[in-house]
């Protein structure tokens, strides 16, 4: 009897496990991703290349020769899930993988992610730039969707996504939208904002900031009358400045902050940590809010900014150690885990420490 892996895979991805991503090998068990770690899949048997080959038809026409030039990224859409394929070799170029993550198809809430309040006010802007930032797996496209869809259920703006790949695909509220994704819509993230700020933009967001040249049009975008929403790798909101600041030389940097110092509304930093229970995450967030401008007169000098967290009357600004902790107190969090999350961030670390005595 034949087997139908596709609806085995479904059935998978659709399934109540609270797991992220399914890693697929040919001949081998099948993992999850659970908030604990890497957990085989039992229940399915391990996909042979027949049915390897299966998939990779089902997404694309001549998998086998594509995939020695690249590997294949596609979104597949299923019935509760949006999931986002990747196909690659290993081995020395002759072993194909896929990794899966799951997405839902409807964009989650700010509450439902973990948000805090001080995001909405954020986006009532009209003009600037909103970082997000984190580590990967930080759960920073999910934030982004859940924004852009805030943005959406209140006011009538015509709002492009440049995504690599296009990950929530939404749905007409009060907004209009325009998705393009990088490598089929537009050769690369920067060249997508440059021709976006052309289509009548309300709000952009770049689905990825890597490297000067998006930095550079983003800045610019903001300081041109859109909102720009765009993440980025960095462990902390003021580390993604710095990290921002850092693509320019310094014969730029100069001008570059005074255009920050401008347009920048905020930035949203985030890790994500196992829940105690064991059923799903938590989310971290170090918010640095610069609606009113307290961070404006110091972008660029890290001590003076970190100094500006540390003030008691800072208005909605919450370092990532605050995070941390009340998330130990309110018994969401396990306190090893908090204390293995920042390994290697010295600031958190000591600040974590005095807040956890």
């Amino acid at each position: 009897m034949n087997r139908d892996f596709i609806s085995e895979l479904t059935a998978l991805a659709n399934s109540e496990a609270p797991f992220t991503d399914i890693r697929l090998e040919e001949d081998a068990p099948i993992y999850v991703r659970m908030p604990t770690g890497w957990t085989e899949v039992t229940s399915v048997l391990p996909p042979s290349p027949d049915d390897f080959d299966l998939v990779l038809k089902s997404l694309v026409d001549e998998w086998e020769t594509k995939i020695l030039q690249a590997s294949i990224n596609r979104p597949f859409d299923l019935t509760d899930w949006r999931l986002r394929i990747n196909a690659y070799l290993t081995g020395g170029g002759g072993k194909p993988m896929m990794t899966i993550r799951r997405i839902p198809r409807v964009p989650p809430t700010l509450k439902r992610v973990g948000l805090p309040p001080i995001v909405r006010l954020m986006l009532s802007a009209q003009r600037g730039l909103i970082l997000i930032s984190g580590a990967t797996r930080s759960g920073k496209s999910t934030s982004a969707a859940a924004m852009i869809d805030a943005i959406n259920e209140n006011r009538p703006a015509h709002i492009i996504t440049i995504e690599d790949p296009i990950e929530y695909v939404f749905q007409k509220k009060k907004s209009i939208f325009s998705q393009r994704e990088v490598g089929v819509d537009t050769p690369s993230f920067d060249k997508g904002l440059e021709d976006a700020m052309r289509q009548c933009p309300d709000v952009i967001l770049v689905g990825e900031i890597r490297n000067r040249e998006t930095a550079e049009t983003a800045l610019l975008a903001g300081e041109s009358g859109h909102l720009v929403i765009g993440t980025m790798h960095a462990n902390t909101g003021i580390g993604a400045v710095q990290k921002l600041l850092g693509w320019f030389n310094d014969n730029e940097r100069s001008s570059k902050s005074q255009s920050l110092a401008g347009s920048l509304v905020g930035v949203v930093s985030q890790m994500l940590l196992p829940k105690a229970d064991g059923q799903g995450y938590a989310l971290a967030t170090e918010i640095l809010n610069n609606t009113d401008q307290d961070f404006s007169g110091c972008i660029g000098d890290m001590t003076k900014m970190q100094n500006v967290m540390e003030r008691p009357d800072k208005k909605g600004s919450v370092s990532l150690a605050e995070s941390l902790a009340e998330l130990v107190a309110a018994g969401a969090v396990a306190k090893q885990e908090v204390v293995r999350a920042v390994v290697g961030m010295p600031v958190v670390q000591e600040k974590l420490r005095q807040l956890l005595r």
